[in-house]
C-alpha cells in the first residue's frame, strides 16, 4: 500500500555539494518521513482466524490471506424461507415438508402418573429410535384354570385369579317317567346310569288294509281304499242309548249314557256326575297314610295316622265339591293339622285337633272354603 507525502532527500556525488540537500534539511526530511510512517503504519501484527476463518500470510509479498472455511452461502430448500443473503440470516419453515417442518424437537411415552399400567422404555426420540411399551405385571400368574374366581380391576385387567371345585350343587340327579315309560338306575347321587325303556308301543307295522304315515313321531293309521269285506257295522245296547246305527258306507254313530244309569258293582275314576242314586253299597276307595309334617293327599277321599308324639299336617285348597275325611287310628301325641281357606274362620287358615283314638271328620270344599259336614271328637280353631 502506497503512502503519501514523504519527502525526497537528494543526495549527489560523494563529498560534492551540488545536486545535494544539507545536512539540516536531509535530517528534517528524515524526520518527517519517520513521522508520516508512524502515522500510516499499522497497529496490529498478528492475525489470528476464529472458527470459520483462516489466516495465510506471505512476508515475501507483503500479503496476508484470509479466508472463509465456513458456510459460503444459503439456498433456500422446500418448506425453507431465508430472510437475506448475508449477515445475520433468520431460517423459517413454511410447513409441508413432508412431515419434517415441524418445531418439535423430542418425543417421549410414559404411563399414567396416578397409576401405573403401562411401561415404557426408548423415551425420548430427538433423531430416531423405537419406543417400547409393556404392562405392568398384576402378579397373575399365566396357565389353565378351573372352574375360576377372577377379579378384574375398573380397566379391564384381570389382577386376581383362583381355580374352584366343580361348580353346581346338583347332589342328585332323577327321572319321573310318564305313561308308557320304564326308569331303572335312578336317582344317580355320585356316579351312575338311569335306564329309560319304553314300555308303550315300540313299534308299528301297517298289516294288510292299514296304512302308516311315518315310523315315528305322530303317526297316522288310515285303511286303504277297497280293503276290507264289511259292509256293515251296528250298534246296540241295552242300556245305552245308540243312534246312527248301522252305518253300511259312511256315517257317525253316536252312543251316549241314557238320563239315569244303573251300575251294578262298578267303579267309578276321577268322573263328574250329577244327581246320582246309589242303591246298596257306596266304596270311596283310596287312602292315605299323614306323616308328621305332610300335607294331606287331596287325589283320595281318606286320610288316616297314628301319632307317636305331638305331630302336624296341612290341608291345601281343594276343588268345588270336593270330599275330605280324616281319622286317628292310634294316639301318642296330638295331631294337629292347618287348614287353608277355613270354612269356620271369617278369612285365612284353621286348625283341626285330634288327641283321642277314633276322633274323625268330614269336609266339603264348597264356595272356596273347607266346611266341616261331619265331625266326631275334633277340636276346630
Amino acid at each position: 500500500m502506497a503512502i503519501s507525502g514523504l519527502e525526497s532527500i537528494n543526495i549527489g556525488l560523494p563529498n560534492e555539494s551540488i545536486d545535494s540537500d544539507s545536512l539540516y534539511l536531509a535530517f528534517n526530511k528524515t524526520k518527517t518521513n519517520f513521522q508520516i510512517l508512524s502515522n500510516n503504519a499499522s497497529p496490529y501484527n498478528t492475525y489470528t482466524g476464529n472458527l470459520g476463518i483462516s489466516i495465510n500470510s506471505d512476508p515475501n509479498t507483503g500479503t496476508v490471506d484470509i479466508t472463509n472455511t465456513g458456510v459460503l452461502s444459503l439456498t433456500a430448500g422446500n418448506g425453507i424461507v431465508l430472510n437475506g443473503s448475508n449477515g445475520n440470516i433468520i431460517i423459517e419453515s413454511t410447513g409441508g415438508g413432508n412431515g419434517g417442518s415441524g418445531t418439535v424437537t423430542s418425543v417421549s411415552v410414559v404411563g399414567a402418573v396416578s397409576n401405573a399400567r403401562i411401561t415404557s422404555s426408548g423415551s425420548p426420540i430427538i433423531g430416531n429410535g423405537t419406543i417400547t411399551l409393556d404392562l405392568v405385571p398384576t402378579g397373575v400368574i399365566s396357565g389353565i384354570y378351573t372352574y375360576p374366581t377372577v377379579t378384574v380391576d375398573a380397566f379391564g385387567r384381570i389382577t386376581n385369579i383362583a381355580s374352584a371345585n366343580a361348580a353346581g350343587t346338583v347332589t342328585s340327579v332323577g327321572l319321573d317317567p310318564g305313561f308308557g315309560i320304564q326308569i331303572t338306575g335312578g336317582p344317580v347321587t355320585s356316579n351312575g346310569t338311569i335306564t329309560v325303556i319304553n314300555t308303550g308301543v315300540t313299534r308299528l307295522s301297517a298289516g294288510a288294509g292299514v296304512s302308516l304315515t311315518g315310523s315315528n313321531g305322530n303317526i297316522t293309521i288310515s285303511t286303504l281304499a277297497g280293503s276290507g269285506t264289511v259292509t256293515s257295522v251296528g250298534v246296540s245296547s241295552s242300556s245305552l242309548t245308540v243312534t246312527g246305527s248301522p252305518v253300511v258306507a259312511a256315517g257317525t254313530i253316536t252312543i251316549d249314557l241314557p238320563p239315569i244309569v244303573v251300575l251294578a258293582n262298578a267303579t267309578i275314576q276321577n268322573a263328574t256326575i250329577d244327581n246320582v242314586t246309589v242303591t246298596g253299597k257306596f266304596f270311596a276307595s283310596g287312602s292315605h297314610d299323614l306323616a308328621n309334617g305332610a300335607a294331606a293327599d287331596l287325589a283320595v277321599v281318606a286320610t288316616y295316622f297314628s301319632t307317636s308324639a305331638a305331630e302336624t299336617g296341612t290341608l291345601a285348597i281343594g276343588t268345588p265339591g270336593q270330599i275330605k275325611t280324616f281319622m286317628m287310628v292310634a294316639d301318642t301325641g296330638d295331631m294337629v293339622i292347618t287348614v287353608t281357606n277355613a270354612g269356620w274362620k271369617s278369612s285365612g287358615t284353621g286348625t283341626m285337633t285330634f288327641n283321642d283314638i277314633g276322633d274323625g271328620c268330614t269336609l266339603q270344599y264348597i264356595n272356596s272354603k273347607w266346611f266341616c259336614i261331619g265331625n266326631n271328637g275334633v277340636v276346630f280353631a
